[in-house]
């Protein structure tokens, strides 16, 4: 599957063993800023050729329905287009419980490798945590309810 959506420059990368990538981003390849959409969607999987596989989907179920519309009203009137709250982390947890986050300073000197039976935990900066499924690029937030206060 084939996206038409802008390339993402790679801040952050997992690799999975079939030599796709999962990445976050934070600028398009050209060094722009990403769209609002697209910083909430800052996950992409990319094919060897650096090709979107797929751009995360955020499973909020567990959230209010209006969550993102509180989060985009405050931020507004802050004078910002929107809530800019992109995935900051990406955390491989092994079947034996260890714990390994994915190149933690974007810098390319650690970079993990998944692993079959292992969970993809994304953190971001309005401080959920999301279990992310390396196939369907869904992020389900497991964040309990409520995070902070209005």
């Amino acid at each position: 599957m084939r996206s038409t959506i802008k390339a993402p420059a790679i801040w952050k990368v997992l690799r999975l063993p079939c030599g796709n990538k999962i990445v976050l981003s934070a600028q398009y390849v050209d060094g722009t800023d990403l769209s609002l959409y697209d910083i909430n969607h800052n996950v992409f999987r990319l094919n060897p050729a650096g090709e979107v596989v797929w751009q995360v989907r955020r499973d909020d179920s567990n959230h209010p329905p209006d969550w993102w519309d509180i989060l985009h009203h405050y931020a507004r009137q802050e004078g910002l287009d929107g809530a800019r709250e992109p995935f900051t982390y990406i955390q491989i947890e092994y079947p034996d419980g260890r714990r390994l986050s994915s190149d933690r300073n974007g810098d390319g000197t650690n970079i993990a490798v998944w692993s079959p039976g292992s969970t993809l935990w994304l953190s971001g900066s309005a401080y959920q945590d999301y279990i992310l499924d390396p196939e369907t690029g869904i992020a389900k937030n497991v964040t309990k309810w409520p995070v902070r206060p209005w």
